[in-house]
Parts: C-alpha cells; sequence; structure tokens
C-alpha cells in the first residue's frame, strides 16, 4: 500500500473505560496547549471522540509511561486490521471484538466483512474512477 493512504478503525468512545475517557479528553486539550499529557502518546480531540495513531508492542514497550490495558485491547484490533489510526468516535457502533464500558442497551454491530476485504487479505480491488466513465464514452472529457 502507498505511504500516502492509512487505514482507520472507527470504533466507539465507549470501548474505553470513564477514567481513559476522562484522560484523553484531558490530553486531548494539554496537546492542543502544548503541555504535559498524562498518556504516553498524542491525542487530538473533539467533542465527537479522539484520533490516535497505533502502537505496536515493540513501541509500546518503549514508552516511559504506561498503557492503559483498554487502550491495548483497540490497538491489538487495528493491528490486526492493519489500521494506521483510531478514531474513538461517539457516535461510532459497538464491537463485539472489544469490551464495552457503555450503556447496555447499545447493540453489538454485525460486521460482516466481505472475504476479498478481510482484514488480513489484500485489496486487490479499487474503486472506480471518473476517467473510467469516460473510458467508456469516446470524446468524453471529465
Amino acid at each position: 500500500m502507498s505511504d500516502f493512504i492509512k487505514s482507520m478503525l472507527d470504533i466507539s468512545i465507549f470501548h474505553l473505560t470513564d477514567e481513559t475517557r476522562a484522560r484523553m479528553d484531558a490530553d486531548s486539550r494539554n496537546y492542543f496547549l502544548g503541555k504535559p499529557c498524562s498518556l504516553p502518546f498524542s491525542v487530538k480531540g473533539s467533542s465527537f471522540g479522539w484520533f490516535i495513531d497505533v502502537r505496536s508492542a515493540v513501541e509500546r514497550r518503549c514508552a516511559k509511561l504506561p498503557y492503559p490495558s483498554d487502550i491495548v485491547d483497540c490497538y491489538e484490533l487495528a493491528l490486526r486490521a492493519n489500521c494506521d489510526y483510531i478514531l474513538f468516535d461517539r457516535d461510532a457502533e459497538r464491537h463485539r471484538a472489544l469490551p464495552w464500558f457503555g450503556p447496555d442497551e447499545q447493540e453489538v454491530w454485525d460486521d460482516t466483512v466481505p472475504p476479498h476485504l478481510a482484514y488480513d487479505q489484500p485489496h486487490p480491488q479499487r474503486a472506480l474512477l471518473l476517467n473510467d466513465l469516460a473510458a467508456d464514452k469516446p470524446g468524453m472529457d471529465i
């Protein structure tokens, strides 16, 4: 895959404990203000959630601060899915592979991934481009 194209795991903020959510919220403000953070990674945030990069086990082992176990669970899922980033989204669905710390009435989203798009498979298909449409119609320039 190109260095210009990155993949992202989009999961609910409720896959994090109350304590981790509070730390992510505080650290996203501290990161913006240039203040010290309580977590061993940078957190970019908004009122909708947080965005972080994925850290491998080797990177985590070198950290000076400990990683919360709920974040480690999310990292492991993202690594298995070949994702470079995690978006903790307040509107995202509940993922069945992760612990849940949110409202009990939230149903698990059944994420049926087609075999050719499975996390551990290469992605041979590409999206249709506008130039592909122009090729079907001579004289059409898009």
